[in-house]
């Protein structure tokens, strides 16, 4: 057929459309152009700081970039303010591990400026960084950036009532900081739009990079998996063990991952020839307060602590510095000299990307001055994202802990608890799909029994935690809510020591003139068996929630603010400690008692020969654990570099 000839169809120009694919590129720098003032003020609010808001602004635009096609498809600001406030929140989390050193003034950068302005906007700063961190949110959601308290509380996924009490707050504590043109003494700020545009198309260079890279990994990974894995059943062929995979696992050191396969022949390295009483003892202040049947018999001040000696307080096995941010808690420690602690290979990383498990290391000692690692588990994805552990606790050759992925959503976080056997398996023992309305606690192990506590995620003062059990002679049967208002929870061979409140009234929530807090001790592995080993008043501590416990042999030890009280459980007398800071771990073992507090301190008290040594062993942010003779404690020092020491209580 000839083309020239051929009839072409008729086209109607006024009903013609021409489709365009728009230019994202080109709406993404109009919206740099249009946002950037505005998120910039938002983060300088935040952050008190003009740097850290123009660095905020800018990782925002990269993350909005990465989901333009998403943002553009609802309200692009909004969409962005979210990621804001998500980098802002991970920001002040780090914030707390981050030693403060100046006066608190907000630095300025140089900026052109009348002295009136900087003066105002220094007003504002300060202010802003006085308010605790949840009033500061709301403040800045709800009256500089004008959102409704409906908007409020699904922005940053609290309840309205938290954010009206918030904002009530907030705002009293404002009045009395600030004059009323210091809102709007912002510095100006100005985006440009092709220049971010060029930053964000780097930034997602980078990510597919990265990502290519894990994959590349995760294939390898997987491959040295199959390998490592030993047989594996193939339907029709049943188990087929894969070439090199017994070499492999052999030359690895894999066999046998669990603690019941360390090493035990460490001998001491150190030999201590001075007298065993050079050992001094600590004066204790007479004192007689009754708390029921309870009487109170001393006082002891930790500012009469002595710094530990070697050789006089303890025979030190091994000492060695572990490699940067690692800080070895030393409350894992157990039977073979060996500490658990989770290994962090992913520094730096974005908690929300975490690309892969973590790994469950057990150090010992090597014999020759230094330690060895010994892989026995790692994490495994929790609603289909690799998770962060937390609540590491161990029992003799077992261990438990939560896995959670650092999701910044409103609502419940999703959780697995899991245990690691004595075999060197680890299985699942609870998770959120069976809890629905609550988020991890805590977790305890006895021989027999585990336990753990969940809270609602609306949080609460006072004691808000639930128990929740677990036989461990195979049959894992749960049983849950067990007690209610729980404040602690302890480990003990013997059984799960925990605190919970009773009564209600009074001057705070859950606490009164009636009220009391029980400490019980429940075996099992059956029923659970309550055994009672104290009753005490809430007035009587000053009505403050226990925060930590420990207990063996008779000897019961609670941290309540920022005392610590020794029982003897059968004589039905107690000493009181002051002068720490709150506790943050506390154990318990063959007569010592070792504990770590909130500044960094930490402590070991013996009694020898009925009267009291109490030890300071680390004043630098400092964990320590007890078990039998044997006590081991870190402390972390400058550049983040933690030392380790392992010694044996001469005491």
């Amino acid at each position: 057929m000839n083309a020239e000839t051929t009839e072409q169809p008729v086209v109607d120009p006024g009903r013609a459309r021409v489709l365009v694919d728009p230019d994202l590129d080109a709406e993404f720098v109009d919206f740099v152009t249009s946002a950037g003032a505005y998120l910039y003020r938002t983060a300088y609010l935040l952050s008190g700081d003009a740097d850290q808001a123009e660095e905020l602004v800018q990782a925002t635009f990269e993350r909005t970039y990465r989901a333009w096609a998403k943002a553009r498809a609802g309200e692009p600001r909004a969409y962005a303010r979210r990621i804001l406030m998500n980098l802002r929140i991970d920001g002040w989390r780090k914030d707390r591990r981050t030693a403060v050193t100046d006066d608190g003034v907000v630095p300025l950068s140089p900026v052109p400026d009348h002295a009136h302005d900087v003066s105002v906007r220094d007003e504002l700063g300060k202010a802003l960084r006085a308010l605790p961190l949840g009033q500061r949110r709301v403040v800045v959601l709800r009256h500089l950036l004008d959102l409704s308290e409906a908007q409020v509380a699904e922005e940053i996924g609290i309840s309205l009532g938290s954010v009206k009490s918030a904002n009530a707050r907030g705002l009293a504590r404002l009045r009395s900081l600030l004059s009323a043109s210091a809102i709007e003494a912002v510095p100006e700020f100005r985006a440009d739009g092709d220049r971010v545009l060029l930053q964000a198309r780097a930034a997602v260079r980078r990510r597919r990079a990265v990502r290519a890279v894990v994959t590349v990994a995760g294939v390898f990974v997987l491959v040295l998996g199959l390998l490592l894995t030993g047989p594996v059943r193939v339907p029709g062929l049943g188990p087929v063990a894969l070439p090199g995979s017994e070499w492999l696992r052999e030359v690895l050191g894999l066999d046998g991952r669990g603690i019941a396969a360390l090493p035990s022949d460490h001998a001491d390295t150190a030999a201590c020839i001075r007298p065993a009483d050079d050992a001094p003892t600590t004066p204790v202040d007479t004192m007689s307060a009754g708390w029921g049947d309870l009487t109170v018999v001393g006082l002891i001040d930790t500012a009469d602590a002595h710094e530990v000696e070697r050789c006089v307080d303890v025979i030190v096995d091994h000492r060695w510095t572990t490699a940067a941010r690692v800080q070895a808690d030393a409350t894992t420690l157990g039977e073979r000299e060996s500490l658990l602690n989770w290994s962090d290979p992913y520094e730096g990383l974005d908690p929300d990307l975490i690309p892969g498990p973590f790994t469950l290391d057990a150090l010992a000692p090597d014999g020759k001055g230094g330690s060895d690692r010994v892989p026995v588990a790692e994490t495994e994805q929790v609603d289909g994202r690799w998770p962060q552990a937390l609540g590491l606790v161990r029992q003799g050759d077992r261990a438990a802990w939560f896995e959670t992925p650092n999701t910044q959503i409103a609502g419940t976080l999703p959780w697995t608890l899991r245990v690691l056997d004595e075999d060197g398996s680890v299985t699942t023992v609870s998770d959120s799909s069976a809890l629905k309305v609550a988020e991890a606690g805590t977790a305890v192990l006895s021989d027999t029994l585990l336990g753990w506590t969940t809270r609602p995620n609306v949080a609460r003062a006072r004691c808000n935690r639930t128990l929740h059990t677990a036989a461990l002679d195979g049959s894992a049967e749960v049983r849950t809510a067990v007690r209610e208002r729980v404040c602690a929870l302890g480990s003990t061979p013997d059984g799960l020591l925990v605190a919970y409140e009773e009564g209600s009234g009074g001057p705070a929530f859950g606490a009164g003139s009636g009220t009391t807090t029980v400490v019980e001790l429940l075996s099992g592995p059956g029923d659970v068996e309550p055994e009672a080993l104290l009753s005490i008043r809430n007035q009587d501590i000053g009505y403050q929630a226990v925060s930590a416990l420990g207990y063996d042999a008779g000897r019961l030890v609670l941290a309540a603010g920022d005392l610590i009280y020794l029982v003897d459980v059968s004589a039905q007398t107690a000493y009181q400690v002051r002068g720490t800071s709150p506790v943050t771990t506390l154990d318990v073992s063959a007569g010592t008692v070792a504990w770590s507090t909130e500044d960094g301190s930490a402590y070991a008290m013996v009694d020898r020969d009925g009267a009291p040594g109490l030890v300071r062993l680390s004043r630098e942010m400092a964990a320590v654990g007890v078990h039998g003779d044997l006590i081991a404690w870190t402390s972390l020092g400058e550049n983040d570099v933690a030392s380790l020491t392992f010694a044996r209580v001469r005491w």
